[in-house]
């Protein structure tokens, strides 16, 4: 009986394990990057609950507007609570006073209209950590505005915040810390008003 020898070329053998060498190559290097990806930074809970607890401050000064603690709720906002870049978006969006006149008048019309607010905090949903160390955080409720002129909404109007929230950076560029020398500063780096405007 004759047998034919078959002759097996490099191409031959390319085109009938190929696909078999390219998953396999392929497997490894996504284990391989699997198992050497650095982690996701985690937040500790003290931290998380500093940040829920800054957020929830944080959308009270931008909803004050109380005759009695508008003016100080907005200085906050502008030397502590906020980086410059959100505190531009806001004043070109006119949710934050330009300027110190601008500050003045405004608390002069509060007062005069012995205007009050209340916020209701509905939630407070942090997510993960960016991978840069910052921490997106949702805040919606309620805010009821009440004049003596009844010149503000009727009702309690629902708002919905997103902050990204990070440490603050001294003058010198190094972050900064609370008293205790652990906890960083929180900064909102970001803001976004994902509120649904009354009809």
């Amino acid at each position: 009986m004759y047998w034919k020898v078959r002759k097996t070329s490099p191409e031959q053998i390319a085109r009938q394990y190929g696909v078999h060498a390219a998953l396999g190559i392929s497997l490894l290097l996504n284990l391989i990057l699997a198992t050497t990806r650095p982690a996701m930074p985690k937040v500790s809970a003290e931290l998380k609950v500093s940040f829920e607890q800054f957020a929830k401050q944080v959308t009270e000064h931008l909803l004050d507007t109380s005759y009695i603690s508008y003016s100080d709720s907005t200085v906050a906002l502008l030397r502590d609570e906020l980086a410059p870049a959100v505190v531009k978006q806001l004043q070109d969006s006119e949710m934050l006073a330009k300027s110190d006149d601008d500050l003045r008048a405004t608390a002069k019309t509060l007062t005069e209209e012995r205007q009050v607010c209340a916020v209701k905090i509905k939630s407070i949903d942090p997510s993960e950590l960016t991978p840069n160390g910052m921490l997106p955080v949702e805040v919606k409720g309620l805010v009821a505005i009440h004049s003596a002129q009844e010149s503000g909404p009727t009702g309690p109007v629902n708002f919905d915040f997103k902050f990204l929230i990070g440490g603050k950076v001294g003058a010198d560029g190094k972050p900064a810390y609370a008293a205790d020398g652990k906890t960083p500063l929180p900064v909102v780096a970001n803001f976004q008003d994902a509120s649904t405007k009354p009809q």
